[in-house]
């Protein structure tokens, strides 16, 4: 009613009239407008000094996350005359123990000094319990800075687990921008990306400093209006939850696993684990498998070397039946997984790191304490890929 009257008031006043073109007349103020204003806001880059770990970072390794939430995911450095590494994956790629916390990356990097005469500098695109999809979007992210060498980290844990495909799905703007083409890569991104982040993604793109920034301004704009109301704060009961309200308070990947197979309560972290890799066993969908394919080919598409990894679990763990079971069945799907998609650029062992690295300490199913020994394996790989691609690393030799 008042959309009438304020259509009514305008046609009288200034001849303004509803035609089919209003939509267009509509659209191009709005594009106007936001071009205006990225000329006129000024930008407000991510800041990756308030990534998490940000203590581990070194002169040629730091974390290039944005704080949670952030959507542009990233921020990739930029460091003219070094070889860079790009490295993807998740908590398993840091070592935890009291005195020997560090990110292996670092360590693979102090490895390997220089390549072709050019220091190492590695950017790594960590999120904590990062699944598949979550390193997708890093590696369209980090392809998107056309980097020297690619690295990607596959949980075993997580790595073909249908009933966890995605953690930060913040990050799905980032598979929006870099999934328009080949259309290999839409039924992904059809299965995770919603209309408002291509809406989002393209906005950013006509007004990157009011609109692409918008998190950066959010965060100021907030810190400095969050004391302002015109209302009294009155405390008031609470009242009890519904039903619908306690399952909502509980994460479904939570909720699902406390209903499949669940562990005794109080079962220490490594059997939980061991839970969801029984279930990543059984699974019967495809998806993980078309999110592994489809980084793979996108490396082999951008003419990048890569090295795809997964890591070790306990041996405590392997060394039980059911562990040695569950990490060969998994090494079974990923080698079905990649069977054609490898080349002598794009390495993916399905074999992992399980029998070749010497057993360390872990503080649970895939956590080490020391990354040292990881390191080493990891540093004899990457060096024989860049010298089997005509490349010349100064390797050190453990």
């Amino acid at each position: 009613m008042i959309a009438d009257r304020l259509l009514a008031h305008m046609q009288d006043r200034l001849g303004f009239v509803v035609t089919r073109w209003s939509v267009v007349r509509i659209a191009v103020f709005a594009v106007a407008g936001l071009v205006v204003a990225s000329l006129v806001v000024p930008p407000r880059p991510g800041d990756i000094s308030a990534s998490p770990y940000k203590d581990l970072a070194k002169r040629n390794t730091r974390n290039v996350s944005l704080p949670f939430g952030d959507t542009r995911g990233y921020k990739p450095t930029s460091r003219p005359d070094t070889f860079h590494v790009a490295w993807i994956g998740g908590s398993e790629t840091m070592a935890v123990g009291r005195e020997t916390r560090a990110f292996i990356p670092r360590l693979v990097s102090d490895r390997i000094r220089s390549v072709d005469g050019r220091r190492v500098s590695t950017d790594i695109y960590y999120q904590n319990a990062a699944r598949l999809v979550d390193e997708l979007a890093g590696l369209s992210a980090a392809l998107a800075k056309k980097p020297d060498l690619v690295v990607v980290s596959l949980n075993p844990v997580w790595v073909m687990n249908d009933v966890a495909v995605q953690q930060w799905g913040y990050l799905d703007g980032i598979l929006a921008r870099h999934s328009a083409w080949p259309p290999s890569r839409w039924p992904v991104a059809v299965s995770l990306v919603s209309p408002g982040d291509v809406g989002w993604k393209l906005l950013s793109r006509l007004s990157p400093s009011a609109v692409g920034d918008r998190y950066e301004w959010g965060v100021r704009l907030a810190d400095r209006t969050e004391a302002l109301t015109l209302l009294d704060a009155v405390a008031a009961p609470a009242a009890p939850p519904k039903p619908l309200q306690k399952l909502a308070a509980t994460r479904p990947v939570d909720f699902w696993f406390s209903r499949y197979d669940p562990a005794p309560a109080g079962a220490p972290v490594t059997v939980q684990q061991l839970r969801i890799f029984q279930r990543e066993l059984e699974s019967r969908s495809s998806f993980n498998r078309a999110v592994l394919q489809e980084m793979l080919e996108m490396v082999e598409r951008a003419g990048v070397d890569a090295y795809f990894y997964m890591p070790a679990i306990a041996p405590q763990v392997y060394a039980e039946p059911r562990g040695r079971e569950y990490v060969a069945e998994v090494r079974r799907m990923l080698a079905t997984a990649s069977r054609g998609r490898t080349s002598d650029r794009v390495l993916l062992d399905p074999q992992g790191l399980q029998d070749r690295m010497p057993p360390t300490r872990f503080r649970d199913l895939v956590h080490k304490l020391d990354g040292t020994r990881e390191a080493e394996v990891l540093s004899e790989d990457l060096c024989s890929l860049l010298v089997r691609r005509g490349k010349d690393p100064a390797c050190q030799r453990p």
